[in-house]
């Protein structure tokens, strides 16, 4: 299932409402979460999607940073954002990490695992299993295991397109 901008859709028990920009996004809880962890050089540009990943039913932030900056030959980074009342506090992050990314039916440690894809640099191109260990997802997408058609039956597609 695909979630367009500002739909709110229920599939797998992930309650997901999505939204995007080619440029600048200009969310100020997202900006405000996104200054502080990149505190020397904060992201130009992103995409991002709005999903309860913990089951909390507070909606986090999935957020593909877009700045070229961040971004090469593999992908660009990819920043968790925990939602907190109006807020979002930075929980993880990974590197060379691109679209499509879905939401799993799986959960680790409480957080829904992701699905990534990876490219270039190398890396054979697919998508990979993101899961969260307790304390953070993988950094680099490119040492995690290919997905599986059973992991990603079932899985939400967040659209981040432009």
């Amino acid at each position: 299932m695909r979630v367009n901008a500002y739909v709110v859709a229920l599939t797998c028990g992930v309650a997901a409402s999505a939204a995007y920009s080619g440029v600048r996004a200009n969310v100020p809880a997202i900006d405000a979460a996104l200054a502080v962890h990149y505190k020397n050089r904060d992201p130009s540009s992103y995409r991002y999607a709005l999903v309860d990943l913990n089951g909390d039913g507070i909606l986090d932030a999935v957020v593909l940073i877009t700045d070229p900056f961040y971004c090469g030959s593999g992908g660009c980074n990819l920043a968790i954002l925990r939602g907190i009342g109006q807020s979002y506090v930075y929980i993880s992050g990974s590197t060379i990490s691109g679209a499509p990314i879905r939401v799993l039916t799986e959960s680790r440690h409480g957080w829904r695992s992701l699905s990534v894809r990876v490219s270039g640099g190398g890396a054979k191109p697919g998508d990979v299993v993101m899961r969260f260990n307790g304390k953070r997802y993988p950094l680099n997408p490119t040492l995690q295991p290919y997905t599986t058609a059973t992991e990603l039956a079932g899985s939400l597609e967040l659209s981040l397109e432009k």
